[in-house]
């Protein structure tokens, strides 16, 4: 673990009850990986399962930690991301109460302050739900 649930909360702008990573497992310039618990007091949390929006912004929170990850080790003004688009959207399944899945980022592009990834969620090896998003960033 690169990053626990404490450190990840004071690198992302969302606070409690919107926090939707709960670690840093991996990074790289090219990729990230986080985890995250569905816990009972999950806003997004539908007949007891991470509704698809609560699988999006695990992905676009995933990829404010890695990204502000990187910045930090490297020395650069954290920036704030927004995001401009999701594409390709599938889902597959959801997450139920009192599991652990798993987010993997792939960056795929950049243009100025524009980056283009691909973002997959997994329950072990079955996916639950991916897309391509277009994170927009801003000096913070």
């Amino acid at each position: 673990m690169i990053l626990s649930k404490e450190e990840v909360w004071n690198m992302i702008p969302q606070k409690t009850p919107f926090v939707m990573v709960g670690a840093l497992e991996e990074v790289s310039e090219a990729s990230f990986k986080t985890s995250f618990d569905i816990l009972a007091d999950n806003v997004l949390l539908e007949d007891g399962a991470l509704s698809e929006a609560g699988l999006m912004e695990n992905i676009a929170q995933s990829c404010a930690t890695g990204l502000g990850f990187l910045d930090k080790q490297s020395g650069v003004k954290e920036k704030i991301g927004f995001i401009g688009a999701i594409s390709k959207m599938k889902l597959y399944t959801k997450p139920r109460l009192g599991e652990r899945i798993s987010t993997h980022v792939e960056v795929k592009s950049t243009f100025e302050n524009i980056i283009l990834v691909q973002g997959t969620s997994f329950l072990g090896e079955e996916k639950l739900l991916e897309c391509e998003m277009k994170v927009v960033l801003m000096e913070n």
